[in-house]
């Protein structure tokens, strides 16, 4: 493989490995709690407050530290409002919440970096991300932040299952919703916020629903839907990427791309079985 010859490439790798792993576990919540877009909120949230960062003279170039705090105090703004909106989906589906937050966040986004001197550059790389640019030191800062979130998640597995499985059994039993859903969006938060720096928005929000759509379609039980979503991930990392440095490719579209294709196959797969 090609792929395995360039450092920089094999920084990719294991980058969107770690990635993949995460928002495997991530995903399964997501899609069992049927809020597809909170990703892609967050994510936005995260773009936009780099963004005005930037705006206000503290970029990540010069200013890393202080633009990754801006970025992470708006993405925990947009943390707080899911939490709040979950007390609004009996006049207002949540989804649509938060898919108007999307919207708000990405046009906001984009009046933003008009501003910016290198205005079409930042919104491509806002999408796509940089992944074969990517540095060992910013690889283990997304790493020690997955590796906290994923502890955190494990030592409050059984709420957090109990809150995305059966919330109402979850309120009869006193569980504080609130409490286990601002434990849960803002831990995400803080993933999203590293990764979309580096991935971009587009490969982020990939990584969080395809594999888990795969899993529910291929198997049965949280244990094997997450395994089998992050195994789902690893591969289209590695035929992405190998894909992307072969063709000269952007890496973020390449593993979209692939995962889409993975998941087609294993649609059909399913389709064969059951026909059988």
């Amino acid at each position: 493989m090609i792929l395995l010859q360039y450092p920089f490439a094999l920084t990719a790798l294991a980058l969107c490995l770690v990635l993949s792993g995460i928002y495997a576990y991530f995903g399964y919540h997501v899609v069992r709690r049927g809020v597809i877009f909170v990703d892609l909120s967050l994510a936005q949230m995260a773009a936009l407050g780099a963004s005005v960062g930037a705006l206000a003279g503290i970029g990540p170039d010069n200013f890393p530290v202080q633009n990754y705090l801006m970025s992470l105090g708006f993405t925990l703004l947009g943390a707080l409002l899911f939490v709040l909106f979950r007390g609004r989906r009996q006049r207002v589906p949540i989804e649509a919440l938060i898919g108007i937050t999307y919207a708000g966040a990405i046009a906001l986004s984009l009046l933003v970096l008009e501003k910016s001197a290198s205005g079409t550059e930042d919104i491509k790389e806002m999408l796509t991300g940089a992944v074969f640019t990517v540095s060992p030191g910013q690889l283990a800062f997304v790493t020690a932040l997955a590796a906290g979130a994923a502890l955190v998640h494990w030592l409050a597995r059984r709420p957090l299952l109990q809150v995305t499985e059966d919330p109402e059994g979850a309120r009869t039993a006193g569980r504080k919703l609130w409490w286990w859903d601002l434990l849960f969006y803002s831990t995400f938060g803080l993933v999203v916020t590293s990764s979309v720096r580096v991935a971009g928005v587009l490969l982020v929000f990939a990584f969080l629903i395809i594999p888990a759509v795969a899993a529910t379609l291929a198997v049965n039980g949280i244990r094997r839907r997450i395994l089998f979503g992050w195994l789902f991930g690893a591969a289209g990392c590695v035929g992405g990427l190998e894909l992307a440095v072969r063709l000269d490719y952007s890496a973020g579209p390449s593993v979209v791309a692939t995962l889409l294709v993975l998941l087609t196959g294993t649609w059909a797969a399913k389709a064969l079985v059951r026909a059988q």
